[in-house]
């Protein structure tokens, strides 16, 4: 019988098993040291000495591709402008070991010069070291048109008063197409800046084409003194040279020239209450109606506006309010206007609406105003002269017939005088009894007057059709309803020519009834303001209430036409 003999069972390879466990232990070690090393940072820069008008590239790196921090660069701000950034990151296997960074550059352009420092930068919980770069002037080129991009810019004057207008100009000249282009906001230490607009142009130099764009400033220095007026950066991409889609372009970075202008504190000798430099400056008034038709309770409108060349409308000064005997004043919020492109000059539109209560002749003070004139250095004055207007009463209150003449009067008296001499007392006596007779009739026709319908007059004064109760309940409605302070007045109006019958002004309809004359002036005063008013209402409507008390019976009666009844009696 043949022996059996017991199975052995395969045995993994001794040499097989060594290289597994060589690789894995290989690349816990890299994994290890990689995880365990302490992170490196630090900054280089491409060169150490530049002039105004060229960049530097600073890089910012960390030996880590798993460093996540980003750097913290607002430091670098205070002296340089940050034109470009990129972010890269790579990794090595050399001779056994891993090597990897991840890299931050920076494009910097220098705002000033001298020796400027890159600050050490925070890179999470790592900084690195400061760099010192040297920034020297930007050399003065005389173009000849062999530059592709050049700036040039200038402001006149070169020596101004405080406050008053500098001309700044900067002009972009490029031979080749931008792909993009930005060029930094004029800002300016102590003076005012205002954007006059654009132009653009094109010239020829030495026989090269250029596109031109043109900015204008004004510029309002604020202090005396000397104006530094910074350089400009233009930072712009313009096509290179290779022909491809992905080419992002050249970066070209150019700077205009800065400036420095002497500001003068104001004249010694100007003696006005504000100073204001200016090359002209004017004041005129306009009126809402001609002035010679004005009667009580109209209101008439006047704009005073003052233009200046040379100033900000916000640089113009307030009117003095002033006063109107007999009258009401109701100043508006002042207009200003500001120079827009193509017209520098300045104004302020000041109006009032004035409502006399009286008649007679009113009479508005002289407007002088002092300022200084910058093109002939000198003291000025403006000057609007005074107006005059006469104020007469509303038609429906003049007499009819006009009172005689002293002329007529005088003789009159001599006609009276003659005849008491000649006629004889039993004359007289004939004359009394007339004289009696006629006072006696007159007397009868007033009354008979006085009791004629409300609607005959209602007819003469055009009120025929107001209703006193019908108005009255339209101006209790308005008077439940909030806004539309228009749609009250008019309410208050109707109901107080039909109370009156006769049309009346609120101003006549508070005399009328002096216990709505708060109200009647708040309510004229809201045609001039924009913003709605706030009225009480329910005062308003208890005191016409009480006016309505002392009305006559025959004016709450309801009104159907303004003709006679045919059959008074019936």
């Amino acid at each position: 019988m043949t022996p059996m003999h017991p199975i052995k069972q395969a045995q993994p390879s001794t040499k097989s098993s060594f290289w597994i466990i060589a690789i894995f232990s290989l690349l816990f070690g890299l994994w290890t040291n990689a995880a365990t090393a302490q992170t490196q940072v630090r900054a280089t820069v491409d060169r150490n000495q530049l002039s105004l008008d060229e960049t530097l590239t600073l890089s910012l790196t960390a030996d880590s591709i798993s460093f996540s921090a980003d750097p913290e660069v607002q430091a670098l701000e205070q002296d340089f402008r940050i034109l470009n950034q990129q972010e890269s990151s790579r990794s090595s296997f050399i001779n056994g070991k891993v090597s990897s960074l991840r890299q931050w550059d920076y494009t910097l352009s220098p705002k000033r010069k001298g020796n400027l420092s890159i600050p050490s930068i925070q890179m999470g919980k790592y900084r690195t070291r400061p760099i010192t770069v040297t920034v020297s002037d930007a050399p003065q080129r005389q173009n000849t048109g062999s530059e592709q991009v050049y700036l040039e810019s200038d402001v006149t004057p070169r020596s101004a008063y405080v406050q008053s207008e500098l001309a700044y100009t900067v002009k972009i000249f490029t031979s080749v197409n931008f792909l993009e282009a930005s060029l930094e906001p004029l800002e300016v230490s102590g003076a005012t800046v205002e954007a006059a607009g654009e132009e653009r142009y094109q010239t020829t130099i030495n026989g090269r084409y250029y596109q031109v764009i043109e900015r204008r400033y004004r510029l309002y220095p604020q202090h005396s003194g000397e104006l530094e007026i910074p350089a400009l950066t233009l930072q712009a991409r313009v096509e290179s040279y290779r022909q491809s889609m992905l080419d992002p372009g050249r970066l070209v970075v150019k700077r205009s020239s800065a400036h420095r202008v002497r500001v003068m504190p104001p004249a010694s000798d100007f003696d006005g209450a504000v100073w204001l430099p200016a090359k002209a400056l004017s004041i005129s008034d306009s009126w809402s109606q001609s002035l010679d038709s004005i009667e009580v309770g109209d209101s008439v409108t006047r704009s005073i506006k003052i233009e200046a060349d040379g100033l900000l409308g916000s640089q113009l000064p307030a009117l003095p309010s002033s006063e109107l005997a007999n009258a009401k004043l109701y100043p508006d919020q002042a207009s200003i206007s500001n120079p827009e492109e193509g017209d520098w000059t300045g104004q302020r539109t000041e109006s009032v609406a004035i409502i006399p209560t009286k008649p007679g002749s009113y009479e508005l003070p002289e407007i002088r105003i002092a300022w200084w004139n910058t093109e002939s250095n000198q003291q000025e004055y403006a000057v609007l002269p005074p107006r005059k207007f006469t104020v007469t009463a509303p038609v429906s209150q003049q007499p009819a017939n006009p009172p005689p003449s002293s002329q007529q009067a005088d003789t009159k008296t001599k006609a009276e005088t003659i005849a008491s001499t000649l006629l004889p007392n039993w004359q007289w006596a004939i004359i009394a009894v007339l004289a009696l007779g006629n006072l006696l009739f007159a007397s009868l026709w007033l009354r008979a007057a006085r009791s004629t319908p409300a609607a005959e007059t209602a007819a003469v004064n055009g009120t025929a059709n107001l209703d006193e109760k019908a108005t009255f309940k339209a101006l209790r409605q308005a008077c439940k309803r909030d806004g539309n302070t228009n749609e009250l007045r008019q309410k208050l109006l109707d109901w107080g020519s039909a109370a009156l019958e006769e049309n009346v002004s609120l101003t006549g309809l508070a005399g009328a009834f002096p216990n709505l004359d708060t109200y009647c002036r708040a309510l004229d005063a809201s045609l001039y303001s924009q913003d709605e008013m706030d009225l009480d209402r329910n005062a308003l409507l208890h005191e016409v209430s009480k006016c309505r008390k002392t009305l006559p019976k025959t004016a709450t009666k309801k009104v159907d036409s303004g003709l006679r009844p045919l059959y008074p009696n019936d």
